[in-house]
């Protein structure tokens, strides 16, 4: 137990080093270094790749914080999970990406609701950085989440409530709905479909099947889970933006059916577009819990601790 303490505590100190390293970098960067010298060399890497760097460190981070809380060493004990979780993350994130390239164009515009800028020119760099940066992403949210409830949510519980019959059926029907808007609508409004479409469409579908669901946990009392997945998606959606904004590598919006509030911004991203980022936070959680039910053997019982992993299917957010 000591040694995971030991090994738990270094992750946090080294992952809160390495973070407080690039703000350091970043900062001088935005603030101008000259650009013919190895600091500034420097500089323009750390802004270029700032969104890749920053979100490994955070997940080493949270790992830390979590192996402290829960007194085991997370990236062994829950390795499979882990690494699973970290690519899927990827092919999930594409999803998202293949709607918004492929059919939320703005007709008078030619714009997407969002837009990649500054990408490198090396496609070694562009690729590793996709990689790390789209397969933090669901991760990130999940980690995030797990310590929301371990600081207080998860003991937010009251009498369940009795959902009738048609209404698992009527939220498949919603999903399906909300699911093939975007290919019909074609324009950025659809965006607003796509951060719950699945909740609705998959969700119902979990519980038929017996995965930790949204509905089953609202049936049994459990509410701290669906508060926990949208704090972390919350959480993540403002770390997101915040290092984004400095980034030589980034995402810009253009959402013109949000009225002149498209212009009140944090940093990038309208204001009112950060309501998104709690539904995207439960949705990738439901999207994971309906691939696991082909997967469930890779990643869960790891090492035989039974106790821990039915917990884990009840409080559990990753």
């Amino acid at each position: 137990m000591r040694s995971s303490r030991s090994l738990s505590l270094m992750l946090v100190l080294a992952g809160t080093g390495f973070i407080l390293l690039l703000e350091i970098i970043l900062f001088a960067a935005v603030r101008g270094l000259p650009h013919d010298s190895a600091v500034g060399s420097l500089g323009h890497f750390v802004r270029e790749n700032i969104t890749p760097l920053a979100w490994t460190g955070y997940l080493v981070i949270l790992c830390g914080i979590l192996g402290l809380w829960d007194r085991t060493f997370w990236p062994g004990r829950f390795r499979h999970r882990l690494l699973l979780c970290w690519l899927w993350s990827v092919l999930a994130w594409c999803y998202f990406d293949w709607i918004n390239f492929y059919f939320m164009r703005n007709r008078a515009t030619g714009l997407h609701a969002w837009e990649y800028q500054g990408l490198p020119s090396n496609p070694w760099n562009r690729w590793i950085g996709y990689l790390l940066s789209f397969g933090a992403i669901a991760p990130a949210m999940f980690l995030t989440a797990e310590i929301w409830m371990r600081a207080g949510l998860k003991k937010v519980q009251a009498a369940g409530i009795r959902i009738p019959r048609a209404v698992p059926a009527l939220s498949v029907i919603v999903g399906a709905v909300f699911f093939i808007a975007p290919f019909i609508e074609k324009s950025p409004i659809a965006n607003l479909m796509i951060w719950v479409s699945l909740i609705f469409l998959l969700d119902p579908i979990n519980l038929r099947l017996g995965r930790p669901s949204i509905l089953g946990d609202w049936i049994a009392g459990r509410w701290g889970r669906t508060l926990a997945l949208m704090a972390g998606g919350l959480t993540c959606g403002l770390l997101w933006e915040f290092w984004n904004y400095w980034a030589l590598a980034k995402w810009t919006y253009h959402l013109p059916f949000l009225g002149w509030w498209q212009h009140v911004r944090y940093f990038e991203m309208p204001v009112p577009g950060l309501s998104g980022f709690p539904g995207f936070g439960v949705e990738v959680w439901v999207m994971w819990q309906f691939t696991l039910l082909l997967l469930h053997s890779v990643v869960e019982a790891e090492q035989g601790a039974g106790d821990i992993d039915r917990q884990h299917q009840l409080y559990g957010c990753i």
